[in-house]
């Protein structure tokens, strides 16, 4: 006989909401935090230029 393998449970709706929220969460940091680099980026070329 083949054994069964246990298969984990499926991730509930609350689970997977607050998975979204989280992701949207990081999204948005990484956008605010990708245009202030480059910001500061331009600003310190011009001082060096």
């Amino acid at each position: 006989m083949a054994e069964q393998t246990s298969i984990p449970n499926s991730p509930t709706h609350h689970e997977m909401t607050d998975h979204v929220r989280d992701y949207g969460r990081f999204t948005t940091m990484f956008k605010w935090g990708a245009s202030i680099s480059a910001i500061i980026g331009l600003a310190v070329l011009l001082i060096i230029g």
